[in-house]
């Protein structure tokens, strides 16, 4: 069975874009009261930097503002292809007919008349955010149905035992959506095993629907060069990324990829990665731990990726992390910043313990949520027996 999860009930984020500083305190205060989180701007060109950095799950807008309009704001936020589609009101004293006909035009879902009693607006407001709420539940489901119908995961149902090793893994999915990040594992014979996680660029559906392509290009090139003894990581990897350079279907789709081969036999674990974030590796003889950085460049951007193979030859008690940048992407000042150190320094204290990952999902993973989730969060974690 595929799960999805439920997107989980949160303080939704309004931005406010006012230049009347009386009003925007109203609308504020009345927004706040309501329950809502609110994010003043007092013009369109403020609203537009703000959102290079926040993304909000409504905009409501003035129409008369110097510099740049009510209009003339709502084309530049369609424009700009990562924050077209936050649902977008307009709250202004002009209500000329062609007016509002011309707003609606523009895919605004309201147009609400400043003189409309404060109650009525919040009402309307919730009535709006109710609505894009339960198409987003009806949209998960349906996407759901459909993934099961065709029977297409990009996250597996179970860790594989793999002799020697213990294997975990933990996903979750920005704000409940089915998103760009993948994890898989194969196992090639009673010797290797692969285990691999990526992520695609963008999130929602639209990297969602990518995940399968790069995903049957990773399993059937391992597959392919596993039938010619061929178990060198850049070789596969330089195959996987020219397929995808030379697929039309994914032309300027990226995404980074972080692949390794365990060898029972030898406690070597091979190393190749592609646009990734570093690895993180503890040595339980030294009680450190350190990063393990690749080269390679992102899957799809040249033909040639660059790549290079490190390998790490692990010891009982020592312990391997990969992850995607969902884990390190958090809120911090009303934006978002990415703090690779921070999430090192978070899970070092529970490295090299009898139950780490257990204590990395407990202290650290569990603390996730909707309120500082930026991305979709993936993450592998290997103990060596």
């Amino acid at each position: 069975m595929i799960s999805f999860p439920e997107p989980q009930t949160t303080v939704k984020k309004i931005l406010l874009v006012e230049d009347n500083l009386l009003f925007r305190k109203v609308i504020e205060h009345a927004l706040l009261k309501a329950g809502y989180n609110c994010v003043l701007c007092e013009s369109a060109t403020e609203a537009l930097n703000m959102l290079l950095v926040e993304t909000p799950d409504l905009i409501l807008s003035d129409y008369d503002m110097p510099e740049m309009n009510g209009f003339d704001f709502r084309q530049a936020v369609l424009l700009n292809p990562n924050i077209s589609d936050i649902p977008f009101v307009f709250l202004t004293s002009f209500t000329d007919n062609n007016l509002v006909l011309e707003g609606l035009n523009m895919s605004a879902l309201d147009f609400i008349n400043k003189e409309t009693p404060i109650p009525v607006i919040i009402t309307k407001l919730n009535n709006i955010i109710k609505t894009l709420e339960n198409e987003h539940l009806r949209s998960v489901r349906e996407l759901k149905v459909a993934a099961e119908t065709l029977n297409v995961k990009s996250i597996p149902t179970h860790a594989p035992a793999v002799s020697g090793y213990r294997i975990f893994y933990w996903h979750k999915g920005y704000r409940g959506y089915p998103g760009g990040d993948f994890i898989d594992f194969v196992q090639a014979d009673s010797r290797f095993c692969f285990a691999f996680l990526g992520d695609i660029m963008g999130k929602k559906w639209k990297a969602w629907f990518f995940t399968f392509g790069f995903l049957s290009y990773i399993r059937a090139a391992i597959r392919f060069c596993v039938l010619d003894q061929d178990f060198e990581l850049v070789t596969i990897v330089q195959k996987i990324n020219k397929l995808i350079y030379l697929d039309e279907s994914l032309q300027n789709i990226l995404s980074s990829l972080s692949l390794l081969l365990l060898d029972t036999h030898t406690g070597e674990v091979h190393y190749t990665g592609a646009g990734d974030l570093p690895l993180v590796s503890y040595s339980s003889e030294t009680g450190r731990a350190s990063t393990i950085q690749s080269t390679g460049l992102l899957l799809g951007l040249l033909e040639d990726g660059l790549y290079d193979k490190q390998v790490v030859t692990m010891k009982p008690g020592d312990q391997l992390a990969i992850f995607t940048d969902g884990m390190i992407d958090i809120p911090s000042n009303g934006s978002k910043k990415s703090d690779y150190p921070f999430f090192v320094e978070k899970i070092t204290p529970y490295l090299g313990k009898p139950d780490s990952f257990g204590l990395i999902t407990k202290h650290v993973l569990d603390l996730i949520d909707d309120s500082n989730q930026m991305d979709d969060a993936s993450i592998i974690f290997i103990e060596k027996q």
